[in-house]
């Protein structure tokens, strides 16, 4: 049997003292190194549980306020899950299936967009060639605050919710936006097509459960008829 992380642990017993009522909404946590040593696990363990609790909606952590319980429960996950999902489809209006095919993953300082809209200074970033029927289809480029996860896996999912629960995160919601290309040189090398090849632009933010950016996502698709659907 799979032995369980230390972090899941410590997750799985902060949630029950929530849920249970033994650390009541709006009581401060004691700090990490206090919370290491009860649970038994290093401040890196602790620290890594902490923020997913915050993005699941449990815990609110502020710079100079501390650690406070926010609820019994994530508010936002049971509309979310009612409301369409951004989905790519291809000609046949079934989901478009990329699969990771060679990535590349880093550490980089946030553009001025991504600091405004994630809340951090630098981010994770994984670029990615994906495969589409054995095929290189598309370009991915996903960044995450590295505050939340230090580095991005290059096997990870391609659907941007999969690839965030992956990495430990909750996404709640999706928002996205699509808009025509076309390839220049280096983007028709990576694919294998034609210069100036047709592009479906899709650009993908992932909300948590307090409704802050977890994750964005940038995908250059080539496959034709390839759409933007709200499964």
């Amino acid at each position: 049997m799979a032995r369980v992380p230390l972090y899941k642990t410590a997750e799985s017993e902060m949630v029950a003292r929530i849920e249970r009522g033994d650390w009541e909404i709006g009581r401060r946590l004691p700090n990490e190194f206090e919370l290491a040593a009860e649970f038994g696990v290093s401040q890196g363990t602790m620290r890594r549980a902490l923020i997913t609790l915050e993005g699941n909606g449990y815990l609110n952590r502020k710079p100079g306020r501390g650690t406070l319980v926010a609820a019994k429960a994530p508010t936002s996950p049971t509309a979310a899950a009612d409301a369409p999902s951004p989905v790519l489809c291809g000609a046949d209006g079934a989901p478009l299936a990329l699969d990771p095919f060679r990535g590349r993953s880093a550490t980089r300082a946030a553009t001025p967009q991504e600091a405004e809209t994630m809340g951090c200074e630098r981010v994770a970033v994984l670029e990615r060639t994906l495969k589409h029927r054995g095929s290189r289809a598309a370009l991915e480029a996903l960044a995450v605050p590295a505050t939340l996860v230090p580095a991005l896996d290059e096997d990870a999912p391609a659907e941007l919710a999969a690839s965030l629960r992956h990495h430990g995160l909750a996404p709640v919601r999706l928002r996205a936006d699509a808009r025509a290309e076309v390839t220049d040189m280096a983007q028709s090398v990576a694919l294998s097509v034609d210069r100036h090849t047709a592009l479906l632009v899709v650009r993908l933010a992932a909300y948590d459960a307090t409704d802050r950016v977890i994750g964005r996502q940038i995908l250059r698709v080539a496959v034709e008829d390839a759409r933007l659907a709200y499964l």
